[in-house]
């Protein structure tokens, strides 16, 4: 899959926050912290509208069990179980 630069407009404090993330380590770049993001919103909709594939509640189950370890979820993470969106 071909990757397309985008422009957005962020609010100051939302991109600090952001870079904070990265310069702790979290994620890699500010682009992985904008991917994820999206990603996370798109299920938060599918599973709103019901729209979930099998591999949407595979990945849901993951990261819920990611998140209550305390767990940050990178690209990297998901592509080790096959996971994406």
């Amino acid at each position: 899959m071909e990757n397309i630069r985008v422009n957005i407009l962020l609010p100051e404090k939302l991109l600090q926050e952001s870079k904070n993330l990265v310069e702790k380590g979290y994620f890699s770049n500010f682009s992985e912290i904008v991917r994820e993001s999206l990603r996370r919103e798109l299920l938060h909709y599918k599973i709103s509208f019901g729209e979930l594939t099998e591999k949407d509640r595979q990945l849901l189950e993951w990261v819920k069990r990611e998140e209550a370890a305390g767990n940050i979820l990178s690209e990297k993470d998901m592509a080790k179980h096959g996971l994406k969106l």
